[in-house]
C-alpha cells in the first residue's frame, strides 16, 4: 500500500463531508485543468488517481475528456458510485493500472491532483514509474504535491470525526529528478497557492 492506513481510514470516515468541503474549484486547479485539456487536444482517455468527490473529473468531462475515476479510499469510491459514476478502488503502488474499458490501450494522460502527497517518499518514484508505463508516449501528466521539506501529519477539517493525514513535502529539484527518473519529461513546475499557507508544486509533464 502506497498510503498510510490511518490516512485512508480518515478519508473513508468523512468522504461525503470532505467532498462537500472540496466542491469549490480552486483557481490554480482550474488553470491546470485548462492547460491539461489543451495539451491533450480536447480529447482522450485519462486515468484519474485520487478522484475524491469527483470535482475534477466532472470538469474534465465537460471539456471532452473521458475519465476513469479511481481512489484508494473505499469511502470515496462508494460515494462516487452512489452518485451514479463508475469508480474503481485502486492503489497506484500495487494494483493493475490497465484500463478495464480499453484492454491493451494505454491512457492518453494521468490526472493526479493533490493526492500523491500521501505517497511515502520511498514509494513515490515507483508510483510515478508505474503511471508512466500505463501512459502512451507523449501522453500528459498533471501531478501536484506540497511544496516544502520532510513529512507532516495534518488534522485539518471541521468534522467531529478525528482526521489523520500523513503528507510528504517536496522541493522542486528533487521532484523534477523523481519525475525524470520515472520516465517523464517535465515541461513546467509551477508554484501555486491555495488556502493561506497552502503551497503546491504543480507539474506539467509528458511521457518520454
Amino acid at each position: 500500500m502506497s498510503t498510510d492506513r490511518d490516512t485512508v481510514r480518515s478519508y473513508d470516515a468523512v468522504a461525503a463531508e470532505y467532498a462537500a468541503e472540496a466542491a469549490a474549484m480552486p483557481d490554480w486547479v482550474a488553470t491546470e485543468i485548462d492547460a491539461f485539456v489543451t495539451d491533450l487536444g480536447g480529447s482522450g482517455r485519462v486515468l484519474e488517481i485520487g478522484s475524491g468527490g469527483g470535482r475534477d473529473a466532472l470538469e474534465l468531462e465537460k471539456r471532452g475528456i473521458s475519465v476513469r475515476r479511481t481512489d484508494i479510499s473505499k469511502g470515496f469510491v462508494e460515494l462516487l458510485r452512489e452518485r451514479g459514476f463508475q469508480a474503481d478502488l485502486l492503489d497506484p503502488l500495487t494494483d493493475d493500472l490497465a484500463d478495464p474499458q480499453c484492454p491493451g490501450t494505454p491512457y492518453d494522460g494521468i490526472w493526479a491532483c493533490a493526492c500523491l502527497i500521501h505517497v511515502a517518499r520511498v514509494d513515490f518514484g515507483t508510483v510515478l514509474g508505474r503511471l508512466a508505463e500505463a501512459t502512451r508516449p507523449s501522453g500528459r501528466l498533471h501531478v501536484s504535491v506540497r511544496d516544502g521539506d520532510g513529512e507532516s501529519v495534518s488534522t485539518h477539517g471541521s468534522s467531529a470525526t478525528p482526521r489523520h493525514y500523513v503528507e510528504t513535502y517536496w522541493r522542486e529539484s528533487a521532484l523534477r529528478s523523481a519525475l525524470t527518473d520515472a520516465g517523464w519529461i517535465v515541461s513546467e513546475i509551477r508554484r501555486c497557492i491555495g488556502r493561506p499557507d497552502d503551497r503546491w508544486l504543480s507539474v506539467r509533464a509528458s511521457r518520454a
